[in-house]
């Protein structure tokens, strides 16, 4: 766009603006109006020519641009110019508001704000709304339990890519904002993590957790959610010591915290099921191999109800070939290996949150993993 043509339109818009135009549709600008804003550009006419020619010729330029329309009605003078304009939108337009869903009784209030929340709220207010109509289980359940039984069930993986942290981003608007009503509308609780300490297998704070028995068996959990849920439903009759969260990924350097006096005859873990959950196991279990500590082992009966239980969504890894899974799956029970190859060939994983608080709460089939 040459210089005329480009401080035209920016006076035309300036004018607009200071009119109250926000951009977002298309505004009329009267003659007047255009004179004004055609006499403010610098070096306007350096040749001498007839203004209203110029003018003239200047929107014609900004029309074929698609800057501007020309309305019909101009002038009667010997250069006609049009008594006004459209000036065009500079702001995308607004999409299109979907239609409302009708609303659970629990969710009344959203009718006020669905027109003016974002496509974000809108993904998640239809999820939680469609999960409430679906007569759910309202057992009180940790958030991120909560999060991934309604979004990786009824939101989309685009929308909600790693379903159990939707709530961890996700906190404005009517329910969403207001942590009091979310976890009374969703019936759930936050939990918060143990505290984390270099001595944290001795040094035991109160509220914590971390000793949960006289045993000889450490159970590692990766996610801190899944850690207090097994917590808070451990038999009274158990093998274990300790119950410690993995902290993702830093396993496999925490491991190396371990030593003789802690009195740990087996280490057990329970991760997701995905490449990085399989790799910080199977990674920690040769450090601690080296260092004379015992193998870091599967618990069989955990894995098999996160199979049975879990839905499968995209991995933030990509997928790896068969080979390479078949290698790290054989740290993985004979009966799980199949299945857990599969999902690492095609990119997928399930979140250990599917194992949650309601179901190691109701079932006792998992304990033989704490004997």
């Amino acid at each position: 766009m040459k210089h005329r043509q480009s401080e035209f339109i920016r006076r035309l818009r300036a004018g607009a603006t200071e009119a109250g135009w926000n951009g977002a549709r298309r505004t009329r600008v009267v003659l007047d109006d255009i004179w004004i804003a055609f006499r403010k550009v610098n070096n306007r006419n350096p040749d001498g020519e007839f203004e209203p020619l110029l003018m003239s010729r200047l929107l014609d330029e900004l029309e074929e641009q698609g800057l501007i329309e020309q309305m019909k009605q101009r002038t009667r003078d010997k250069v006609s110019l049009p008594l006004k304009i459209w000036l065009c939108a500079t702001a995308p337009p607004r999409p299109p508001e979907p239609p409302m869903p009708q609303w659970h009784p629990d969710l009344y209030r959203l009718a006020r704000e669905w027109p003016t929340a974002t496509s974000k709220q809108r993904s998640a207010y239809v999820a939680v709304n469609h999960w409430l109509m679906s007569d759910p289980d309202l057992f009180p359940v940790p958030i991120r339990e909560r999060a991934l039984e309604i979004f990786g069930t009824y939101g989309s993986e685009a929308d909600f890519p790693m379903p159990e942290k939707t709530f961890d981003t996700l906190r404005s608007g009517l329910i969403f904002g207001d942590s009091d009503r979310l976890h009374a509308t969703l019936r759930t609780f936050t939990t918060h993590p143990p505290l984390l300490t270099e001595t944290f297998l001795t040094e035991i704070g109160d509220g914590y957790y971390q000793r949960v028995g006289g045993g000889d068996i450490l159970l590692v959990v990766e996610n801190s959610a899944t850690w207090w849920s097994l917590v808070h439903s451990l038999p009274d009759n158990h093998r274990l010591g300790y119950v410690a969260w993995g902290l993702g990924g830093t396993f496999r350097a925490s491991v190396n915290t371990l030593a003789a006096k802690h009195g740990i005859a087996e280490i057990r873990y329970f991760g997701d099921l995905d490449l990085s959950g399989i790799r910080i196991p199977y990674a920690a279990s040769k450090t601690a191999s080296e260092r004379g500590l015992p193998a870091v082992q599967p618990t069989e009966r955990l894995y098999g109800a996160l199979l049975a239980l879990g839905r499968a969504r995209g991995a933030k890894e990509k997928a790896i070939d068969a080979g390479e899974a078949r290698a790290l799956v054989e740290w993985m029970p004979a009966a799980h290996r199949g299945r857990a190859v599969g999902l690492l060939v095609a990119g997928q994983r399930l979140a250990q949150e599917w194992v949650g608080y309601r179901y190691l709460t109701r079932n006792t089939a998992w304990h033989a993993d704490l004997v």
